[in-house]
């Protein structure tokens, strides 16, 4: 399974949702965060989104969907879960790979209400910086993400701006239509 979706959506519960169901969980950002901890620099949003626009630029659109799907097959398990996918280029890619893709999508007030709440790393925003990031990766503003054109190409579409209950019952949903379909190549 792949998840794509703006921040704030619901990506997280939904990748920790499938860990409970028997996935392991794989972030294309974490291909990130490990260069941007190689490299010394702060993890900011905006480090995190200039770092990935620069190792996209460097080795091709899809490159942290092809690190991160070369590290699951190396785990070689059977149910594996891709999050943090923001180009139609990773998307095409792993889709190529027999994953399936889900868009999540969530109304911008509540996504910002989500992230101040979760106080990860580099969530430290006001509204405003919030909003002109979230349009960057969004709208394709930042040369490596375009999260709507990327959600414009998944198998499955879901809103979540409900009861957690409702989001994960439409996860169930998804992974009980799925089952018989193959399994990612190699």
């Amino acid at each position: 399974m792949g998840l794509v979706g703006t921040n704030g959506s619901g990506k997280s519960s939904a990748s920790a949702y499938l860990v409970e169901k028997g996935f392991v969980w794989l972030s294309l950002s974490d291909v990130v965060r490990e260069e941007v901890t190689r490299k010394g620099m702060p993890e900011s949003r905006e480090t995190l989104i200039a770092t990935a626009n620069q190792l996209k630029a460097d080795h091709g659109q899809d490159f942290l969907a092809r690190r991160a799907f070369a590290i699951a097959a190396e785990l070689q398990h059977p149910r594996m879960v891709f999050d943090s996918i923001r180009n139609i280029a990773e998307v095409q890619y792993l889709v190529g790979h027999g994953v399936h893709m889900i868009g999540i999508d969530t109304p911008i007030s509540l996504r910002f209400s989500r992230i101040c709440a979760r106080k990860r790393t580099g969530d430290d925003l006001d509204f405003v910086t919030f909003k002109r990031l979230d349009d960057q990766e969004n709208h394709g503003q930042s040369s490596g993400q375009n999260i709507y054109a990327a959600m414009a190409a998944c198998q499955e579409h879901l809103t979540n701006n409900g009861e957690l209950t409702h989001f994960l019952a439409a996860i169930d949903r998804i992974i009980d239509n799925v089952e018989g379909l193959p399994h990612a190549k190699t």
